[in-house]
């Protein structure tokens, strides 16, 4: 056996170790990165749209899409209108009744603030009439119907009653 024949299986060795190897790294960071990516974010019937109107989705209508093929529509004539009915706003100002939803019930605190005193609590399956909503929307005023007494609650931890 000859040098030459030495130095060729040697370097096919080592091309042969050095393809499986990178082989398995990018194999390896492919399942890795597979595993680590975060699921999309769910989306519930009670969220809220973005704050950010740039975020949301705009649909793009026929005559947007192809402006040669647009052509001028008569406006229809306005037929009257209902009175108008109240905002959501003043429908919550009024109070609805709701219960608590939550097994371990929920803290009853005098301001909305996670650590404003606590001025009571509410059990699990309670009814309670809520008053108003925060202007973040993160906590309810609410009154409890079997005592009477006021506070604010966490929001997300109730359902409307019938």
């Amino acid at each position: 056996m000859s040098w030459s024949d030495l130095v060729k299986v040697l370097s096919g060795v080592f091309l042969a170790v050095v393809l499986i190897a990178s082989g398995s790294f990018i194999a390896a960071q492919y399942v890795i990165a597979q595993f680590t990516a975060l699921p999309p974010k769910p989306i519930f019937p009670n969220d809220n749209p973005s704050p950010n109107p740039s975020l949301q989705a705009k649909p793009v209508k026929a005559a947007q899409a192809n402006p040669a093929a647009a052509k001028p529509t008569s406006s229809p004539t306005p037929s009257p209108s209902p009175s108008p009915t109240p905002s959501p706003q003043k429908r919550e100002a009024s109070g609805y009744r709701a219960r608590i939803i939550l097994s371990q019930g929920l803290n009853l605190r005098e301001n909305p603030d996670r650590y404003a005193e606590r001025i009571g609590g509410v059990d699990y399956n309670e009814s309670i009439i809520i008053l108003e909503d925060s202007p973040d929307g993160e906590w309810q005023k609410v009154r409890v119907e079997s005592s009477g007494q006021e506070g604010w609650i966490k929001s997300g931890y109730t359902e409307r009653a019938n």
